[in-house]
């Protein structure tokens, strides 16, 4: 799940408007200038044609400014430029679920849960199909929300099933033998109690075993204002369910799992009457039965996909729905679930979910999912899961719609909910989306000037924001929690996107993006990964590019100490321009486009 940008002023959009959800990219300068290596020699051109040569000057005395950082200064002395200082800016579900470290793979969940909003309780079976990866596996550890209690776990063996041993360990503890890293796979250890079940080895050539829960409890845990900025985060909680809503994600830890566990899914879902649940993937069937007074609504769900968690939520929707037709010739369904007295926006929030839908296939390949869906949330929120974004109902209700809000949301259908971070790595997601969605769809549509202020306001928000002393590299974000780390993991890093784009050009770049999400489709890639990929696309080694720009924290200050143009002034004629630039600090490798 890409929990984005939530409640947010959005400075990575480039606006001063208050979004509910994740936010998106913009692109360069469709009219570029010749691109010039800093120190380059200079060049000319005939025809009335300027040339200009870049000389940098190192200096150790701090720029003499006034206002917020010398930093800020210099920044907008070279905004005007197209780059506008852009330089400032495991596949698989394998895992170790057994205490005694044997390996098994978790391949699929079919659940039946049923919600009682008036008593914020949940009733539930799972039945899970795991693959033994060692004739040797006796046992296997998973964890489970520490509110929910298990009532039974049972193994299937042909047609009977057999009760199973299962020991709970208490929050904040771990199996014997598990590792630290293993363990925080599973996210939020505090929210989860581990369950260790001893079991049957399968003995099929397929090594495969099915286990059955059953367990039950009350997730209660309602909305709070975020400790941090709500332009940060939205409201916190780890699950709830109730009669104004029902939210269950995969930090809620709702149903048992394993730390890196990438099933598929079958659930159905049971809720009082006028409700609707929606989760990831497709509904197969819907019915309502029961007496009068007495009715309740159950829904079928396939999740075919294999995603990092599952997130089920429930309200009393109206539905609207489209049909998509890509280029594959898939079918694919547009949804919007919103709230009675916002459904005369679905047809509005359906356009321009198909609209961008169109714009990202070209640049990013088939949509991995076989539906997407608008679903409006009772807090304040932008999050993006596999084939579903939820908005809180403020910013539903403010037309939601522009390309770094609800376009981010969908370009993280590729990136995020298909394309995974790997989680011990760096987070890379949230910086190309930033570029994607906030900046390139700009360009993409034409408008040059916006893509040209949304780059300034990225480059405005690191100078303001990331003092020299809390600065860190683009490669240690994980995610944010203040303006700080807006600044850097949305803003900076979609800035150095910008950069290798320039620096490898259109070609290699688009031709990466692409490359990214066919090969680690359904897996992790890390900014290794990246860098490989960049680097085969480009066909030239990239490894001074990340080790500046994405292993290295800061960024330059540039001024412009002196132009100096010389030539005959006879129209058609020879022109020469010589710039002398000054930069404050470490040397830099970067291209700086003039435009003149």
């Amino acid at each position: 799940m890409r929990n984005c940008c939530r409640r947010s002023w959005n400075w990575a959009g480039g606006r001063h408007r208050q979004a509910g959800g994740s936010r998106a990219a913009r692109a360069d300068d469709p009219g570029r200038p010749g691109h010039h290596e800093l120190g380059s020699p200079s060049s000319q051109s005939r025809a009335g044609a300027v040339s200009s040569s870049c000389e940098v000057v190192r200096s150790s005395v701090s720029p003499q400014v006034h206002g917020v950082d010398g930093r800020v200064a210099w920044l907008f002395a070279i905004l005007w430029l197209p780059l506008a200082a852009a330089a400032d800016t495991s596949p698989g579900s394998a895992s170790t679920g057994p205490s005694d470290g044997r390996a098994v793979e978790l391949l699929s969940h079919e659940l039946a849960v049923t919600l009682i909003p008036a008593r914020h309780q949940l009733l539930a079976t799972d039945r899970i199909t795991l693959k033994a990866l060692s004739p040797q596996f006796q046992q296997v550890s998973f964890f489970l929300n520490r509110a929910l209690r298990v009532t039974r776990i049972q193994q299937r063996r042909g047609a009977d099933l057999l009760p199973l041993a299962f020991t709970v360990q208490a929050p904040g503890t771990r199996p014997e033998g598990m590792g630290e890293r293993e363990a925080s796979l599973s996210g939020g250890e505090e929210q989860a109690q581990w369950v260790t079940v001893r079991v049957d080895a399968p003995t099929g050539s397929d090594r495969t075993l099915t286990m059955e829960w059953s367990y039950e409890g009350v997730l209660h845990d309602p909305p709070r204002e975020p400790r941090h900025l709500r332009f940060v985060t939205p409201s916190e909680t780890a699950g709830h369910i109730g009669s104004e809503g029902v939210y269950l994600s995969g930090e809620t830890h709702w149903y048992p799992d394993v730390p890196g566990a990438r099933p598929s899914y079958r659930v159905r879902v049971t809720t009082p009457e006028g409700w609707e649940a929606v989760t990831q993937g497709q509904q197969r069937h819907k019915q309502v039965s029961g007496t009068s007074g007495d009715r309740s609504v159950t829904a079928d769900w396939e999740v075919t996909v294999r995603t990092e968690a599952l997130t089920l939520v429930a309200n009393r929707f109206v539905k609207a729905s489209r049909e998509w037709h890509p280029p594959s010739g898939d079918k694919i369904e547009v949804a919007a679930y919103l709230f009675p007295d916002d459904s005369q926006l679905a047809d509005e929030y359906l356009e321009a979910s198909i609209q961008y839908l169109e714009a990202y296939t070209k640049l990013l390949g088939p949509y991995p999912f076989p539906k997407f869906a608008v679903v409006e949330n009772f807090f304040a929120s932008g999050l993006g899961m596999p084939s579903f974004t939820l908005l809180g109902s403020g910013v539903v209700k403010r037309h939601y719609v522009q390309p770094f809000a609800l376009g981010h949301e969908i370009v993280h259908s590729w990136l995020g909910n298909w394309v995974f971070n790997d989680p011990g790595t760096g987070n890379w997601v949230e910086g190309l989306t930033t570029y994607l969605a906030n900046y390139y769809y700009d360009e993409l549509t034409g408008t040059a000037e916006q893509a040209r202020e949304q780059r300034r306001m990225m480059l405005l928000g690191y100078a303001v924001y990331v003092r020299p002393d809390t600065d860190y590299p683009v490669g240690r974000f994980r995610r944010k929690s203040d303006q700080k780390d807006n600044a850097i993991g949305y803003q900076k890093a979609a800035m150095v996107f910008h950069m290798l784009r320039r620096e490898i050009g259109d070609e290699a770049f688009w031709a990466g993006v692409r490359k990214l999400v066919a090969d680690y489709g359904s897996s992790s890639a890390a900014w290794g990964d990246l860098e490989r990929v960049f680097a085969e696309t480009a066909r030239r080694d990239l490894r001074w590019f990340f080790a500046q720009w994405v292993e290295g924290a800061g960024a330059p200050s540039l001024s412009i100490a002196e132009a100096v143009t010389s030539g005959d002034g006879v129209p058609g004629g020879m022109i020469t321009l010589r710039v002398r630039l000054t930069l404050v600090g470490a040397a830099y490798r970067l291209r700086l486009p003039l435009a003149v």
